[in-house]
């Protein structure tokens, strides 16, 4: 899960960041060669829209891009050599504030272009009921996508977090990034043995799940160093 932060020291701050995975102390420029991935034990670090941009597409091929304060970013470019249109909602963003405004123009972007569509959005492990006011428009405006036979994938952060849930509607093809992450077995129910309580315990199973299935049917995990040649791959599959 991205919940890693600087390590409270004034003079450090910004420079060393504490791994909340295994407790380690990583300096900043590795993080920052290593894709904010630690080196220690492999843990996802936040990473900021901008920097999922410089990352994902191809070099010097960004365009239209678009911010604002609260959603992230949107722009056009190239992963692999393939046009895509790609829109980023920072972590931290909270349903409220997403400017829905803004996906739907990268959407518009997507239809009159006829290119792909790739939103990416953290999990939201709370209040994940609680959905935007324009998700059914959303919805709709998507749906031009299906229509007009142009693919919409989806990429997840944060996906350790149970059930696994987002705000924004799904593309036809969903991706968590980094790797999967294996639910713990539930926790035998131990009762005594009617005929010798004193001396052994007969294993039960229990009668209700103890942990949450997810909600979202994910199509593939792919670690954050790859994302960029899978998401290639799949916009290559895509365009034939």
């Amino acid at each position: 899960m991205e919940t890693r932060s600087p390590i409270d020291a004034a003079q450090s701050i910004n420079l060393w960041y504490k791994c909340t995975g295994c407790q380690e102390v990583v300096f900043r420029g590795e993080l920052e060669r290593n894709l904010y991935i630690c080196s220690y034990c492999d843990a996802l670090f936040p990473l900021l829209a901008e920097k999922r941009i410089e990352y994902l597409l191809d070099e010097a091929s960004a365009t239209n891009i678009r911010l604002t304060d609260a959603a992230g970013f949107a722009a056009e470019g190239t992963i692999s050599g393939y046009p895509t249109c790609l829109f980023i909602a920072d972590m931290d963003v909270i349903p409220v504030e997403i400017d829905t405004a803004l996906l739907l123009s990268s959407i518009e972007d997507a239809l009159e272009k006829r290119i792909p569509l790739i939103t990416i959005a953290a999990c939201q492990p709370e209040g994940y009921k609680e959905t935007l006011a324009e998700t059914t428009y959303l919805t709709m405006q998507m749906e031009q996508l299906v229509e007009a036979s142009l693919p919409h994938i989806t990429v997840l952060t944060e996906g350790e977090i149970h059930p696994l849930a987002t705000h924004l509607p799904l593309g036809e093809l969903v991706i968590v990034e980094g790797a999967e992450t294996h639910r713990k077995p539930a926790t035998p129910n131990l009762q005594p043995a009617p005929h010798a309580p004193e001396e052994q315990l007969l294993t039960q199973t229990p009668t209700k799940e103890i942990e949450t299935e997810p909600d979202i049917s994910v199509d593939c995990y792919i670690p954050r160093e790859a994302l960029p040649e899978m998401l290639g791959r799949f916009l290559k599959f895509f365009s034939t």
